[in-house]
């Protein structure tokens, strides 16, 4: 399920955008699974369909889902190098922002790395889990 912040300063559809991507990662979604329609997930968010429509928009143009006409949407085939020129870039700005943001509080490189350690080791353990339930 997909967990939204009011008080994230992201837009509620970039939530969805994460939330959809972070499920995928964790193998909660699996290559070909169906996801709510845009109503349903509207419902079940409490939010406005035009919002998920706009979150369902950039998940299928960063080829995260595909939209097949008359049956809904899935999860697209997910290649091992996920990323793409444009892809890398955007995140190189994210992370130039968080490391500018990091260095004003003063705090060393090296929390940082463990911060970003630590959440790809729950990742991981998600993957893990997810494995050894399925059979």
């Amino acid at each position: 399920m997909i967990n939204l912040n009011l008080q994230d300063s992201r837009p509620i559809y970039a939530q969805i955008i994460d939330g959809i991507k972070e499920q995928v990662l964790k193998g909660v979604l699996k290559e070909g699974d169906k996801i709510p329609s845009i109503r349903q997930l509207a419902e079940m968010l409490s939010i406005t369909p035009n919002t998920v429509s706009k979150a369902y928009q950039e998940l299928e143009r960063e080829k995260i889902i595909v939209s097949v006409r008359g049956r809904g949407n899935y999860v697209a085939k997910i290649p091992q190098g996920r990323g793409g020129e444009e892809k890398m870039q955007e995140i190189k700005k994210l992370l130039h922002q968080i490391c500018v943001d990091w260095q004003y509080l003063g705090e060393p490189k090296e929390n940082l790395v463990q911060i970003i350690q630590e959440i790809y080791q729950e990742f991981e353990h998600d993957r893990e889990g997810e494995d050894t339930n399925v059979g």
